[in-house]
């Protein structure tokens, strides 16, 4: 029997106080003494105080008893006791159901979802129906359904909706969420039951400390499974139109394997390799593959086992642009060597004559003639005349020494030549704003505009003068490029992968604030640095940008993440849907008889021991005390 209003001891507490009253007043009597006299006629009202006496003992002890017993009956129905319900009475259990990647798998009927699913609305049903339950999806993340409910009817309507995710099962942080949902309610703890297929990641190979009140229903899955892990793509440093790629394959099951990985490009065939697989191994396979448009690269492997989701995966290969560069120059021989020796630059060479401020490139590049108009877009000025440089020209210096390189900003990464001996050179005005690159004699002979269109001007030829001999010539070019259009000279990596954690590799160094991590919904996601180690979460499929410099990488969240162990449940968990025999019958509550039955008792003690002379079930004989008469004076 237990008690839902009060407890043992506030109970006991109130019947004590309550008692206690009861018997004092049995205990103390206020009585007057019987006079017999003949007439009040000649009596005066007097002011006598009634005399207090205590008695010594009880004289009605039956009516006492009989008091103190409906007193405790009516306390007990006001405490609401209860019968029956056993030790699971009113208990908070919460239900975990595995809802991984690997629920998906075929099983003899259906899924192994479709099992658990099975499985868990069984342990539901042997519940009693004043027990309350929560259930929990669990994969990468623990996700609550339900709050704590004694409504099964909704948590079983929660269980059949429950579908396998994306990521692998992470068994303690669902162990944990459990057990401090537990705690946080303050009633009594019931189980926490497991209802899973048993696939973590290896790491997860062992609860430790699990928990005295965990149940575990196992689902029942095949072993063997091989599937693709990952996939790599980037552009090859030497050719930009070849792309590299790299594709891990694992094998998940205790035998050896033999398997067809295929490549298709727009769907046709774009290379193969045979794979052997020793148990619980990972391979990788390396292809080149030259595509400057943009299409989808698909990897499969014939798996021919119970999960399916991991033989194919597809990724999104970009269209390659090269950056288009008009130059107008009347010499193209010396300026080739800066610009047509980079792949990813497609220059076009022109005279003067031909130059239109609307032309179609990229960036433009003015050789030493003013332009009856500016160009509409970026542009590159070499020695402009001082009658039309774009920006004012102080002086012009005859056999300068090009003697200090701003090697503080991104235009002068890398720039260490000193003391180049230059034939002439423009020294320039700047403004506000203008980032100096080079100086000679301490004048600015490089200077770099930002805003719309970005430009930038040369004082002098590069490539005529003594700095042609020098390394820091095509660097400079390289630098004004890079700076003037940064996306041309972004490397490119896109990798297919699981969901879940995602660790990148970044420089030493790197400024968080200049790393950008982009969702598919183009919202900004949290990520960490540390120890050259950028990292990221993300729980369900989609695409994610990650921009750390001059790199951009593209993280194709489309694999399912399969656990890589087996998990084997403690020896101290219970096991399996309690027998039918277990489901305990529905409390019945006992206040009603409780308080009738005191109610009954107070009455009887009115009937036999109250004041009433109607009610006396003997007459009492009255004392009567003859007194002496008087004579009245």
């Amino acid at each position: 029997m237990t008690f839902l209003n009060l407890s043992l001891g506030e109970l006991l507490g109130l019947a004590g106080a309550i008692w206690g009253g009861v018997i004092a007043l049995y205990l103390l009597d206020r009585s007057k003494r019987r006079q017999m006299v003949a007439t009040l006629r000649f009596w005066n009202a007097a002011d006598v105080r009634t005399e207090m006496k205590h008695r010594r003992r009880i004289q009605q002890p039956w009516s006492l008893l009989l008091e103190l017993l409906s007193i405790a009956l009516l306390l007990l129905a006001l405490a609401g006791p209860r019968l029956g319900g056993g030790e699971n009475s009113g208990r908070d259990h919460v239900l975990v159901l595995d809802t991984s990647a690997w629920m998906g798998a075929r099983a003899r009927q259906g899924t192994l979802m479709d099992e658990a699913r099975s499985s868990g609305l069984a342990y539901l049903k042997s519940l009693p129906s004043h027990d309350r339950v929560m259930l929990v999806r669990a994969d990468a993340l623990a996700t609550p359904v339900t709050a704590f409910e004694s409504n099964h009817a909704a948590v079983e309507e929660a269980i059949r909706r429950s579908q396998p995710g994306a990521s692998a099962l992470d068994l303690p942080q669902a162990v944990e969420f459990a057990s401090r949902a537990q705690k946080l309610q303050g009633r009594q703890v019931g189980e926490i039951v497991l209802v899973t297929a048993g696939r973590v990641p290896e790491e997860d190979q062992e609860l430790l400390n699990p928990p005295k009140n965990l149940r575990v229903i196992g689902v029942a899955s095949p072993q063997e499974n091989i599937g693709l892990r990952k996939i790599g793509l980037r552009r090859s440093p030497a050719d930009p139109s070849a792309w590299e790629v790299f594709v891990a394959v694992r094998n998940y099951g205790a035998r050896p394997h033999d398997t067809d990985l295929m490549l298709a490009f727009g769907g046709s065939p774009a290379g193969s390799k045979r794979l052997s697989l020793p148990p619980g191994a990972e391979q990788q396979a390396t292809f080149t593959y030259r595509a400057r448009s943009a299409g989808w690269l698909e990897a499969r492997i014939d798996g021919h086992d119970a999960f399916s989701q991991d033989d194919r995966a597809v990724v999104e290969l970009p269209g390659e642009k090269p950056l288009r560069v008009a130059i107008f120059t009347a010499q193209p021989g010396d300026l080739k060597p800066l610009f047509s020796t980079n792949p990813l630059i497609e220059p076009v060479f022109a005279a003067p004559a031909s130059y239109s401020a609307d032309v179609k490139a990229d960036i433009v590049v003015l050789d030493g003639f003013n332009p009856p108009a500016r160009p509409l877009t970026r542009s590159i000025w070499i020695a402009p005349p001082a009658s039309g440089s774009p920006i004012a020209v102080r002086d012009t210096l005859k056999g300068a020494k090009l003697d200090h390189w701003h090697n503080d900003v991104e235009l002068g990464v890398g720039l260490h030549t000193k003391d180049v001996q230059l034939d002439s050179t423009e020294i320039f005005s700047t403004a506000a704003g203008d980032i100096v690159i080079g100086e000679a004699n301490d004048g600015p002979a490089v200077v770099a505009r930002p805003g719309t269109p970005k430009m930038v001007v040369f004082g002098f030829e590069p490539l005529r003068s003594a700095m042609k001999y020098e390394l820091a010539a095509p660097l400079l070019v390289a630098n004004v490029l890079r700076w003037m259009a940064p996306e041309a000279f972004r490397q490119r990596e896109v990798l297919a992968q699981t969901v879940g954690t995602v660790t990148v590799p970044v420089e030493h160094g790197v400024n968080p604030e200049d790393v950008r991590v982009i969702g598919s919904n183009l919202a900004p996601l949290p990520f960490t640095i540390e120890d050259d180690q950028l990292r990221f979460f993300s729980g369900s499929p989609g695409t994610v940008n990650v921009v750390a410099g001059d790199r951009e990488m593209t993280y194709s969240l489309t694999l399912p993440d399969v656990g890589a162990a087996l998990w084997k449940a403690p020896p101290s968990a219970r096991h399996g849907v309690p027998r039918a025999s277990e489901q305990e019958t529905a409390p019945m509550d006992l206040w009603p008889w409780f308080a009738l039955a005191g109610g009954l008792g107070l009455l009887l003690d009115w009937l036999l021991f109250g004041r009433s002379r109607a009610f006396r079930l003997r007459p009492v004989a009255a004392v009567k005390q003859v007194l002496p008469w008087r004579k009245a004076s």
